[in-house]
């Protein structure tokens, strides 16, 4: 029977009445906000930082990457819905839920590598907490390996892949107005387009169904029949 210290692993999903942010657990969405954060980090390089991605998939920012003291998203947020032994820093890693949800979250740093070939620069050289600066070992692995050593997508550096069918982009209010724009001058463009051709083909079909004679045509001299013989024309 799985236990911690204190007892048995405990659970109470979204049951933190007193905090109605942390009832739900991150959305799809949220993960595809969260990758479009293109800068790893930014000063001061915390829990405070904004338009960082390494901030936003920790989950202290809002998944569009701006930081928000009120927020809690996507790992933070499946922590803290948790309720429970999961929820507890110190004994979280005693929920077999924990190695999900970091597998889960170090993929989606991976497909962040993946997408946009991320250069080390972006990561910070000096400043950051212990452990988290570019050339520092990471905390608290064992044996030492530094984060500029795992700054590399898992198939370069672990061997493994991750499959993953990453949610797609939603439109925003502007791109959907855009394509509505678009498609109506596409759709007036067409109605003209047809109209115009009918107009060409009844012109055509008229001009084709005028007669051989027009009015205008030479009459014989009036005075024909009066001729002595009319087998004579009259010059």
């Amino acid at each position: 029977k799985l236990c911690t210290e204190g007892g048995p692993i405990r659970r109470n999903p979204a049951g933190n009445v007193g905090r109605p942010a942390v009832q739900r657990l991150p959305e799809p969405q949220d993960v595809t906000q969260c990758l479009e954060v293109r800068v790893f980090d930014t000063p001061p390089f915390y829990s405070n930082s904004t338009d960082s991605f390494r901030n936003t998939v920790e989950g202290y920012s809002a998944p569009t990457g701006k930081y928000d003291p009120a927020v809690r998203s996507l790992h933070n947020l499946a922590h803290l819905f948790l309720n429970g032994t999961g929820g507890q820093t110190h004994l979280s890693p005693n929920d077999p839920i924990f190695v999900l949800l970091h597998t889960f979250t170090d993929a989606v740093f991976d497909e962040w590598l993946r997408r946009y070939n991320a250069d080390i620069s972006t990561f910070p050289l000096e400043n950051a907490p212990i452990g988290h600066n570019r050339q520092y070992n990471m905390v608290p692995f064992w044996p030492p390996v530094t984060n500029t050593e795992m700054f590399v997508t898992a198939p370069d550096n672990l061997g493994y892949a991750y499959e993953v069918q990453w949610p797609g982009q939603e439109f925003t209010v502007s791109e959907i107005i855009t394509i509505a724009v678009v498609a109506a001058l596409l759709l007036v463009a067409a109605i003209f387009g047809v109209a115009s051709c009918l107009i060409r083909s009844r012109s055509t079909k008229n001009e084709a169904n005028q007669p051989l004679l027009t009015d205008h045509y030479q009459r014989y001299a009036e005075d024909y029949e009066e001729l002595p013989n009319p087998n004579h024309s009259m010059v």
